[in-house]
């Protein structure tokens, strides 16, 4: 009999039930709560509350480990603090960590790997190590659709943050992981839905804007300022400086007749002016009649018109790689390498508005067969069918890796 700890997962009855399927096969499972948020998405049964200072969480688990004998950890997320030390105090131990993310691949994917995701991950970094190892993956099958989960998203994140707020008394020593707490996310939320009709308005004239003038552009997809895989995984502070970055070297560095058009991500907050600010850089750069800042637009028809695709280490990135797109990362990417997507170890971002070019097909094939061998389970956090399917795909690859 193996013992699953599960610490804080996606929002919504992901993890819960992920732990009855695991009961339901005979084994013991534990789940850590530590804000009202996790006890919203799994109440009461088979739960622990930590309510202690994050100081002293690493005894405290590692305690609990002990105690319970634990086997399997699972986390969403390997790089929040609590779950950082808690993935190293199981290693020590030599327990299995199972980490889990949004899919590498969306829709219709969920990312779960052994030992860690993204900047953690033991996939292959080169090109030969995926060429390698793709030639020992079986043909991927044809994957399960699920349609967009996005409504189902949102009402469980919605849940996740009221529980947080309502609970805060009970759970007062919780710190997010998050740069904001859950009101002001939530404040921001707000405004932003007010302001949202002069929003669509301004993207709808520059997105007008960038498209009449016929000019080539490249695309600028933003990442969540919150999104850890920005402060992590490159070498920016947040995503004014890493936007400040590329516009001083397209200023500098592309071609003149170029415009770039850059996305705001649709789950942004608002907390930061982004339409603001961008106008005043671009302006200070000289460049602004060929800076356009969007919001709300289609990504993969802009990537598809684009010349070009930057990106921080967005999976975005790999939807471009897919559309035959050069692709460059300022950050650490699992994709980015020789025959995909280029990054500084390649050349300088400079050389890229110059010199850019596309991924090559064979080395994409292979990518994506090694990804959807040993880091993609079929199946999303979210819609009841989605669930389904991919709490089917983990017992299968839980049970595989025990042979």
């Amino acid at each position: 009999m193996k013992t699953h700890l599960f610490l804080q997962g996606p929002h919504g009855p992901f993890f819960r039930r992920l732990g009855s399927a695991l009961r339901e096969q005979g084994d013991k499972v534990i789940r850590v709560n530590s804000c009202g948020g996790d006890v919203w998405d799994w109440p009461l049964f088979h739960t622990r509350l930590f309510r202690k200072k994050n100081i002293f969480w690493g005894a405290w688990i590692a305690e609990l480990m002990d105690r319970e004998e634990v086997t399997d950890l699972h986390v969403f997320g390997d790089w929040r603090p609590l779950h950082r030390e808690a993935v190293l105090l199981a290693r020590l131990r030599g327990l299995r960590v199972w980490a889990y993310e949004e899919g590498y691949l969306r829709p219709d994917y969920i990312t779960m790997e052994s030992g860690g995701v993204n900047g953690l991950s033991s996939l292959p970094q080169t090109r030969e190590g995926m060429a390698s190892l793709a030639a020992k993956c079986p043909k991927p099958p044809v994957p399960k659709k699920f349609g967009n989960p996005q409504v189902y998203k949102t009402w469980m994140a919605i849940g996740h943050y009221a529980g947080t707020i309502f609970m805060w008394p009970f759970f007062y020593h919780f710190q997010t992981h998050r740069p904001q707490s859950a009101s002001h996310e939530v404040w921001g939320w707000f405004l932003r839905v007010l302001s949202r009709s002069r929003r669509k308005k301004r993207s709808a004239k520059e997105l007008k804007a960038a498209y009449r003038s016929r000019a080539p552009y490249f695309l600028f997809p933003l990442q969540l300022d919150s999104d850890s895989q920005v402060r992590r995984y490159s070498p920016y502070s947040g995503m004014k400086e890493a936007i400040a970055c590329v516009l001083t070297s397209f200023a500098s560095a592309a071609p003149e007749n170029t415009h770039i058009i850059i996305r705001n991500h649709p789950l942004d907050n608002g907390l930061i002016d982004y339409a603001t600010f961008i106008d005043s850089f671009a302006k200070a750069c000289g460049i602004r009649e060929r800076v356009h800042f969007v919001e709300g637009a289609k990504a993969n028809r802009m990537m598809d018109k684009s010349i070009g695709v930057v990106v921080l280490n967005s999976t975005i990135g790999i939807t471009a790689l897919r559309l035959g797109k050069p692709v460059y990362c300022v950050g650490t990417a699992i994709y980015a390498m020789e025959g995909l997507a280029i990054n500084s170890e390649q050349m300088p971002l400079d050389d890229f508005w110059q010199k850019k070019r596309a991924p090559q097909r064979d080395a994409l094939v292979d990518f994506e067969r090694v990804l959807k061998t040993h880091a993609l389970i079929n199946g999303n956090f979210y819609t009841p069918e989605g669930i389904d399917t991919a709490i089917d795909g983990i017992l299968r690859r839980l049970g595989s890796d025990m042979e």
